[in-house]
């Protein structure tokens, strides 16, 4: 049977970064994702009003699912054994920002690559976003000189102006202050 009340309390406990009283972390994740896996947690979470927070619910939820499935997976267990580690290591609210769909082993390279120091959450996530097809460029290009009513000179014009914005953060605020 489903606990609505414990899983709400749960929530909240993630919303705030905590973890309930006498678990560690990766214990709470492994019983959040017990309680939540039979919910479209999604569905529940816009249905309750609990937007805010979603994706952090959701990264704890994919952390309970890869330490529950690493716990008995003797192929993950001894890719963690060779990387230095003889059991499960500890993860928190940081490390669970890089977890993905992905497999278990990719999630745990990315987890390890932070560990180690090699990058940041924020660059190990840029360094795994996918790298778009010649027909999705077309398709996106051909959508913006439609939508802004661009010939080719002006949409080169307009991408390479784009990109100094999007890159210098001041630019983009004064941008989104004026166009208000």
């Amino acid at each position: 049977m489903i606990n609505f009340e414990k899983i709400n309390k749960m929530i909240d406990l993630i919303e705030e970064s905590q973890i309930m009283e006498g678990l560690t972390f990766n214990e709470f994740a492994m019983e959040f994702y017990s309680e939540v896996k039979l919910v479209p947690l999604s569905r529940y979470l816009k249905t309750n009003n609990r937007v805010k927070r979603m994706p952090k619910i959701m990264n704890m939820r994919k952390a309970g699912e890869l330490l529950l499935f690493t716990k008995t997976d003797d192929e993950t267990l001894s890719f963690l054994k060779r990387k230095g580690y003889s059991e499960m290591p500890s993860l928190d609210y940081k490390t669970i920002m890089l977890l993905r769909k992905l497999d278990p082993i990719d999630n745990w390279k990315k987890v390890l690559a932070f560990f180690n120091g090699d990058k940041t959450v924020e660059e190990i996530n840029l360094s795994t976003r996918p790298i778009l097809f010649p027909q999705e460029i077309k398709k996106l290009e051909d959508y913006i000189k439609d939508e802004l009513n661009l010939n080719d000179d002006d949409f080169e014009k307009f991408m390479s102006t784009c990109s100094v914005a999007i890159k210098n953060k001041e630019i983009m605020k004064a941008i989104k202050k004026l166009s208000r």
